[in-house]
């Protein structure tokens, strides 16, 4: 183990004592998300400040659960944990069951129409009585429950478990649903 390895050692036991006083700098020397990860999830549609938020709490993860061993040093596993948890993340945004989360948009974008403008909030809510009245002409009973579930809050298999399907049923009907949607009212929905 080189000199720079023992002092990493060294920081990381403090740390995992409660002197997180070398937290940052330990962080700088350990984590290191290559190029390329960034560009992949940024794809998928993850933010750069996601795939850190993810390499922290990775880094936190491998930092409590390190034992000091011969064969690899901390640098060497936090690295790996970190690789494997970013990557795990970009395997599950994949799944349709989270495509909802990558699709997203944040409130902060959404464009209100002003309280001093009834003639904007008046054509506001005739568009929204329109697409919502659009929705339940093109939906089925059934994909209509499990939308309304699902924007409930309801998992995959809870709503499964309400209307007696499957999660593969329960996921295809939301499929079905984003395709529907995208193709009668616009791909901004």
């Amino acid at each position: 183990m080189c000199r720079n390895e023992k002092s990493i050692e060294a920081m990381a036991e403090k740390i995992r004592g409660g002197d997180y006083n070398d937290f940052g700098k330990l962080l700088h020397l350990c984590a290191y998300v290559p190029k390329e990860t960034f560009a992949a999830a940024e794809k998928l549609g993850y933010e750069k400040e996601d795939i850190y938020q993810e390499t922290v709490v990775a880094f936190l993860h491998a930092l409590h659960a390190y034992e000091k061993n011969e064969k690899a040093g901390f640098r060497t596993f936090a690295s790996v944990c970190i690789k494997n948890h970013i990557f795990s993340l970009l395997r599950s945004g994949q799944r349709p069951k989270n495509s909802a989360m990558i699709d997203y948009v944040p409130i902060e974008d959404i464009d209100i129409a002003s309280k001093n403008e009834p003639e904007a909030d008046w054509i506001e809510k005739e568009a929204f009585f329109g697409i919502k009245k659009r929705i339940f002409e093109i939906l089925s009973k059934f994909e209509l429950e499990v939308l309304q579930l699902y924007l409930g809050g309801f998992s995959y298999k809870a709503i499964g478990e309400k209307l007696g399907k499957s999660e593969k049923s329960v996921g295809n009907a939301l499929s079905r649903v984003r395709k529907k949607l995208r193709a009668e009212i616009g791909p901004e929905y």
